[in-house]
């Protein structure tokens, strides 16, 4: 079946099919996990360190996910697979109880780290992005600016 194509916006009249490329981020291979995060190291601030010091006994608060910073690498020797570390930082907040006075709020640094691996293709293409110099590791890269995708491949 022939089909009329043109570049550009195409209105209705026209009857013509507009052909555009289009790149969509394939997904290969995906992963969904639920940890229940015990024992986790806190890093408080100075201040809060010397409330703690001081402190009869310290009652748990909340703790609020700050960023995520996620890194990816190929897996040696197991083509098509590749590592995916998740780096999640939370701040700690807690109840330090001094004396029969009202407790002190304190806080803290912790963080929590995540490994996958993953299947992401055996494809010999090379894929390039405009957000890959993105070093953010809240990954909002100020902007709402377009993401450009090249990709290349080795012809023999």
């Amino acid at each position: 079946m022939h089909e009329i194509t043109a570049p550009g916006p195409v209105n209705e009249e026209r009857c013509i099919r507009e052909a555009v490329c289009i790149h969509t981020k394939k997904i290969f291979d995906s992963c969904k996990d639920k940890d229940c995060i015990e024992d986790l190291r806190v890093y408080p601030t100075r201040a809060s360190q010397e409330v703690i010091d001081r402190a009869l006994s310290v009652k748990a608060g909340s703790a609020e996910l700050l960023c995520a910073y996620i890194d990816v690498q190929p897996v040696s020797f197991n083509r098509g697979f590749f590592t995916v570390d998740v780096r999640y930082y939370y701040r700690i907040t807690a109840d330090a109880f001094v004396g029969a006075a009202r407790p002190v709020e304190v806080c803290g640094l912790a963080v929590f780290d995540k490994r996958a691996i993953l299947f992401g293709s055996e494809a010999s293409a090379k894929v390039f992005t405009s957000q890959a110099g993105c070093e953010s590791c809240m990954c909002s890269c100020g902007s709402n600016l377009p993401t450009a995708v090249v990709e290349t491949t080795r012809t023999k």
